[in-house]
C-alpha cells in the first residue's frame, strides 16, 4: 500500500533526461511546448503520477525497446498540482521515453514562466519573459518530477522571435532559422540538476564580451537601456567566481556564468545553474553614481549565488527542509568571499546589525528551528527568512572560527566531493567537517539547528574563590524557555599588567568555572561577538567591562549594546542602564554600532509622548552632534568607505527621529542645490538627505521627489525616490504615496516594501492600514503569497495607535497560510513593544535625562 504523503509523488519512476523545447509568444501571453523524457521504471505500475499546474498536457506516449502506447487517460489532481497518466498496460521495469506537448499561460505574477512589461518612456514597450521555479513553479513551466531529489539532465530548446535574446542554463549550442521565421536555439545539456534551477529568458537585452574564469565564460545580460550599467556586476563575477573555484578546490559546476538582470522579480535573485536571474537593482549600479552600500550590495548578491552553484546546484537539499542549509551557506560565503575581495567594506563588521535582528526574532517564543520538518513544499516559504540567512549564516561562521578556517574548508570541500550531483540531509555536512577536525561537530551544531532559541550565558565573578561562573539558560522576551546548548564560549580576560589571556570552554548544561589572575581588570564574554547567544555580566563586572568600550571590536560593541537593549525588551535590565551605555557613543565611530543603536532609539519615538520625544531629541544631540561635528559633512582626504557611511547614518538620525532644526535646514538646502546642479551630493550621502527632506517636507517636496523618481536613470535610483516617498508625514502627501504604491506606476516587486515602509512612519500607519483592509482582495489576487510578509512585518511598529490591534483582528479573520509564522512573530514583537511602553509610562524622560555613573 502507498503510504507516501499525497503531495510527494511516489519512487516508482524516476527521470533521467528532460529534453524540453518551449515556444513563448509574448504578445499572446502563452507558451506552447514538447517534452522528451527518458525515464526509469523502478517497479511495475501501470499509471505515472508527475507535477503539473496550469498546464495542458497532450498526445502523451511512452516508448520502450519494442513497445509503443499512448495514455489511457491524463487526470488531473489540481490541489495537489499532479498530474496522473493512465497506461492500457502495466509497464515494466526500465528505460522508457516519455513524450508529450504542454501548453500554459505567461503570466503576470512572478512565478513559474512570467512576462514583465516595460515601458520604454517614448510610447513603445518591451515584453521580457522568464522564469522563477523555486520552490515548486517548475511544474507551471513543464510536467515533471518537481522534487529537489529527482535531478536530472536537462537540453532546452527555445524557439522565439528571430530579433530576442532567448538564454537558459547550458551554453548555446546551435541557433538557425526555421520555417516559421523563429529561430530556434538549442542549449548544451546540463549536469543532473534539481527542477527548480532550470531558467529560462527571452526578450531584447545587451550581453557584455564573455570573460574567462578558467574554462567558464561569464556574462553580464542587461537591458539595452540600462547595458551601461555592467562593468561593477561583470567585475565582481569574475573575481568571486575566481575566488570560489579556488576555495572550494573543485571547478564551477556550470559550463557557462550568465548573470541576468530582470525587470520585474519576485525574490532578490535565484541560483538558476549557469543562468542567474537578479532583480535589477542587485546587479546594476552605475559606479561612479553610486554608494559604497550600494555596490557591496551588487557584489555580495552576485557572491551569494554563485556559491549556489556548488552549494545548492551541485550539491542539493533531499527535501526542503534542508533550503536552511543551502542559504545559511551561500550567506557565509557571500561575506567571506566579499572580505577577500574589498577588505574596505569590513563586511563581518556589516553582517553585525542582521545577526542582532536575527537574535531579536529568535528570542520570541513564536521562534522556530532552523531546521524544521517540512510537509508540503508551500511550507519550505517559510524558511525564507532571518533565521536561514543571519542566524544559520552566524552559527556558520561561530563553527568555521571555532574549528579554524581551514579545518573548515577542508571539511567544506569533502563534503562537496562525496557528494557532487547527489542529494543530502544537514547531517552529511556535520559528518564531513568531523572528519576533517576531530571535533563532535554534529552534537554542537544539532543543538543550535534542530532546537528554536538560544541562551542566555550569564557570567558571575564570586570575589570569594576569585572565579568566572558560567551558566547557561533559555533567553525570551516574554515567558520562559526551554533547551540547553552546546556554547563554543571564547573569553579574555585583562590584567592590570596589560596582559590578555583567551580561554575557550565549550558550555553544556553544567557551569563552567574559570579561575581568573588576582589583578583582573575586566572579562569580556563573546571575545570577536561571534557567538550567536547573549551575555548577561553581574553588576561587578558589568561595571569593570563598559568602561573599556571604546577598545572593544566593533562587533563586541554591537553585542553589548543588543544584549543590553534586549534586556530592557525582557524587562530585566532598567532602561537607564541601556542609557549609560549610550551615553559613550559620543566618541563611536563605527556606522554598524551606530546602526544596532539607531533602531532602539525609532523604538523610543514610536512609543513617546510629545514631551518625551523632546528629551529624546536632546539625548540624541547629546551623543550625535560631537561625532558629527567630527565627521562633517564633506569627504575627507584618505577618508575610508565606513566614515561615509557613518556620516549617512548621523544625517539620517539627526535629520529625522532626532529633530535637529539645522540637520533638517542643511538638507533640504544641499538636496536643492543638487537637484538643481549648483552642488553635488555624495552618493553615500544621497539616501539619507532625500529621507530627511521627505520627513520634514510639504507638498513641494513631495512632487520634487516623486518627479525624481519617474525620471531615475538606474534602479538604485528610482527606489530610493519611491521608498522615501513612504517618508512624508503630511496627510495630503501620506495619502498621494498610498495613491501611488497602489498603481500601476509602481512595479509589483516594490510596492509591498514600499507599502511596508509606509506602516512603520507612525503618521501613515492608520491610512496605510485603511488601504490594505481596502484592497484586500486585490493585493492576495495580485501578489504572490510570500510578497505579502512585508505587509504584516510592521505590525510589530504598530504601537502609537489603534490601528496594531485592529490590524491583528484583520489578519486573524484574513489568514495567509505561508506567512503563518511572520504573523504570530509581528504579534509578539507588538506585545514586547507595548510591554515597554507601559513600562515607561510617564517615565522615559526621567530614564533618558538621568545621568549615571557607567
Amino acid at each position: 500500500m502507498d503510504q507516501r504523503p499525497s503531495y510527494r509523488l511516489p519512487r516508482t519512476v524516476v527521470p533521467r533526461r528532460y529534453a524540453l523545447e518551449f515556444t513563448p509568444d509574448l504578445t499572446a501571453k502563452h507558451f506552447s511546448g514538447t517534452a522528451s523524457i527518458q525515464i526509469e521504471v523502478i517497479e511495475p505500475v501501470s499509471e505515472f503520477v508527475l507535477n503539473a499546474a496550469g498546464l495542458r498536457i497532450e498526445d502523451v506516449t511512452l516508448a520502450g525497446d519494442d513497445q509503443a502506447l499512448a495514455a489511457a487517460a491524463v487526470t488531473y489532481r489540481g490541489e495537489e498540482e499532479e498530474v496522473v497518466l493512465a497506461w492500457p498496460v502495466p509497464i515494466e521495469r526500465g528505460l522508457w521515453t516519455l513524450s508529450m506537448r504542454f501548453a500554459g499561460t505567461l503570466g503576470e505574477d512572478l512565478r513559474g514562466f512570467y512576462r514583465t512589461t516595460v515601458d520604454l518612456g517614448d510610447g513603445t514597450q518591451s515584453v521580457i519573459a522568464s522564469t522563477q521555479c523555486e520552490s515548486t513553479d517548475a511544474r507551471r513551466v513543464f510536467p515533471g518530477w518537481d522534487e529537489p531529489d529527482f535531478k536530472a539532465v536537462f537540453a532546452i530548446t527555445l524557439v522565439v522571435d528571430p530579433d530576442l535574446t532567448a538564454l537558459s542554463n547550458g551554453p548555446e549550442i546551435s541557433s538557425e532559422i526555421d520555417r516559421s521565421g523563429k529561430r530556434r536555439v538549442i542549449f548544451a545539456e546540463t549536469m543532473p540538476m534539481s527542477t527548480y534551477l532550470v531558467a529560462l529568458v527571452v526578450g531584447h537585452f545587451v550581453l557584455t564580451s564573455p570573460e574567462m574564469v578558467g574554462q567558464v565564460p561569464v556574462r553580464i545580460v542587461a537591458r539595452p537601456e540600462l547595458s551601461h550599467l555592467t562593468d561593477v556586476a561583470q567585475e565582481a563575477s569574475v573575481a568571486v567566481l575566481d575566488f570560489f573555484q579556488e576555495y572550494f578546490g573543485l571547478p564551477c559546476p556550470a559550463e557557462k556564468m550568465d548573470h541576468v538582470a530582470i525587470p520585474e522579480f519576485a525574490a532578490g535573485a535565484m541560483e538558476n545553474l549557469g543562468c542567474i536571474t537578479y532583480r535589477e537593482e542587485a546587479l546594476l549600479v552605475d559606479r561612479q553614481r553610486s554608494s559604497p552600500m550600494e555596490q557591496m550590495r551588487v557584489v555580495t548578491v552576485i557572491a551569494h549565488e554563485t556559491a549556489h552553484m556548488w552549494f545548492g546546484d551541485l550539491v542539493t537539499m533531499r527535501w526542503w527542509n534542508g533550503l536552511w542549509l543551502n542559504e545559511a551557506f551561500a550567506t557565509f560565503m557571500e561575506l567571506l568571499a566579499t572580505d577577500a575581495l574589498h577588505p574596505e567594506w569590513d563586511v563581518w563588521t556589516t553582517f553585525g546589525p542582521g545577526r542582532a535582528y536575527a537574535l531579536s526574532v529568535d528570542g520570541l517564543a513564536s521562534t522556530r528551528p532552523v531546521e524544521f520538518p517540512v510537509g508540503r513544499p508551500s511550507e519550505a516559504s517559510a524558511m525564507f527568512d532571518v533565521l536561514t540567512y543571519q542566524k544559520g549564516g552566524a552559527i556558520l561562521r561561530a563553527m568555521e572560527q571555532y574549528l579554524g578556517s581551514e579545518t573548515f574548508r577542508k571539511g567544506i570541500g569533502t563534503y562537496l566531493r562525496r557528494h557532487r550531483y547527489a542529494n543530502t540531509e544537514t547531517a552529511d555536512l556535520w559528518d564531513a567537517l568531523e572528519d576533517a577536525s576531530g571535533q563532535p561537530v554534529r552534537a554542537v551544531m544539532d543543538s543550535w539547528v534542530v532546537q528554536p532559541g538560544y541562551p542566555l550565558v550569564h557570567a558571575g565573578w564570586d570575589s570569594a574563590s576569585n572565579r568566572l561562573t558560567l551558566q547557561q539558560k533559555p533567553f525570551r522576551y516574554l515567558g520562559e524557555g526551554e533547551g540547553t546548548w552546546q556554547v563554543p564560549v571564547v573569553i579574555e580576560i585583562l590584567s592590570s599588567q596589560g596582559s590578555s589571556e583567551t580561554v575557550r570552554v565549550l558550555l553544556g548544561d553544567d557551569p563552567a568555572g574559570i579561575d581568573l589572575p588576582s589583578d583582573v581588570l575586566w572579562v569580556k564574554v563573546n571575545q570577536g561577538g561571534w557567538g550567536f547567544y547573549r551575555v548577561a555580566y553581574d553588576r561587578r563586572l558589568w561595571e569593570r567591562l563598559v568602561p573599556s568600550f571604546a577598545e572593544m571590536t566593533a562587533l563586541e560593541r554591537i553585542g553589548l549594546v543588543d544584549d543590553a537593549w534586549a534586556g530592557v525588551l525582557a524587562d530585566q535590565i532598567p532602561l537607564e542602564q541601556a542609557v549609560h551605555l549610550w551615553r559613550r557613543f559620543g566618541e563611536e565611530y563605527d556606522p554598524d554600532v551606530w546602526s544596532a543603536l539607531y533602531r532602539q532609539l525609532s523604538l523610543l519615538d514610536q512609543i513617546a509622548s510629545e514631551e518625551e520625544r523632546v528629551v529624546l531629541h536632546a539625548l540624541i544631540a547629546e551623543i550625535a552632534k560631537p561625532v558629527f561635528a567630527e565627521v562633517g559633512w564633506s569627504r575627507q582626504d584618505g577618508e575610508d568607505v565606513r566614515r561615509g557611511r557613518l556620516r549617512a547614518l548621523l544625517v539620517r538620525l539627526m535629520g529625522t527621529i532626532g529633530a535637529d532644526s539645522g540637520m533638517i535646514a542643511e538638507s533640504h538646502r544641499r538636496l536643492m542645490a543638487h537637484f538643481n546642479g549648483s552642488e553635488t551630493i555624495l552618493p553615500d550621502l544621497l539616501s539619507a538627505v532625500v529621507e530627511v527632506v521627505a520627513h520634514s517636507g510639504g507638498m513641494a517636496e513631495w512632487d520634487m521627489i516623486y518627479r525624481h523618481f519617474k525620471s531615475a536613470s538606474t534602479p538604485q535610483d528610482e527606489t530610493r525616490y519611491l521608498y522615501a516617498l513612504a517618508d512624508f508625514i503630511q496627510p495630503e502627501a501620506v495619502s498621494r504615496t498610498l495613491a501611488l504604491y497602489r498603481s500601476n506606476e509602481v512595479k509589483m516587486q516594490h510596492a509591498m516594501l514600499a507599502m511596508s515602509r509606509a506602516l512603520i512612519n507612525r503618521h501613515a500607519q492608520e491610512a496605510a492600514w485603511s488601504v490594505v483592509e481596502q484592497s484586500w482582495p486585490d493585493i492576495v489576487e495580485k501578489y504572490p503569497p510570500s510578497m505579502l510578509q512585508y505587509l504584516v512585518q510592521p505590525l510589530g511598529w504598530m504601537i502609537s495607535t489603534d490601528v496594531g490591534p485592529r490590524a491583528i483582528t484583520w489578519l486573524d479573520d484574513h489568514p495567509i497560510a505561508e506567512v503563518a509564522r511572520v504573523f504570530a512573530q509581528a504579534k509578539e514583537f507588538q506585545a514586547i513593544h507595548l510591554g515597554l511602553a507601559r513600562r515607561l509610562d510617564h517615565r522615559m524622560d526621567g530614564a533618558l535625562g538621568v545621568r549615571g555613573k557607567s
